[in-house]
């Protein structure tokens, strides 16, 4: 499966995208809204998305927005919780940092089952 990774910490997301492969998936990395936007829109075969809440100026609820509107599945990982996230971005896993692989594992699966 190939999960889009939008976080903007560079060692946090080589970390996570080393998770994904040690769970079988290929994982591709955003770095910004922008960034991630792009790549949703090239790339279709994206099967699902973790997305970090706070981007520095940004928050991921844009790309959150896009994908429920192409039925893309994803997951929210971030240190944030409850009221903190944005709205457009609740409803579905959320995964709070930090979290264990086999955290990681069950709120993919959790998101994918939606």
């Amino acid at each position: 499966m190939l999960v889009l990774v939008l976080e903007d910490d560079g060692d946090v997301a080589a970390c996570v995208v080393l998770a994904l492969k040690s769970l079988g998936h290929t994982a591709v990395h955003a770095r910004s809204v922008k960034e991630a936007i792009d790549r949703i829109k090239r790339e279709p075969s994206i099967d699902a998305a973790m997305l970090d809440v706070d981007l520095g100026r940004e928050t991921g609820a844009n790309v959150a927005i896009l994908l429920t509107e192409r039925r893309i599945p994803y997951l929210v990982a971030s240190a944030y919780a409850g009221d903190e996230i944005p709205a457009a971005m609740r409803g579905g896993p959320q995964l709070r940092k930090p979290y264990l692989l086999n955290d990681l594992e069950k709120a993919l699966e959790g998101c994918l089952a939606i």
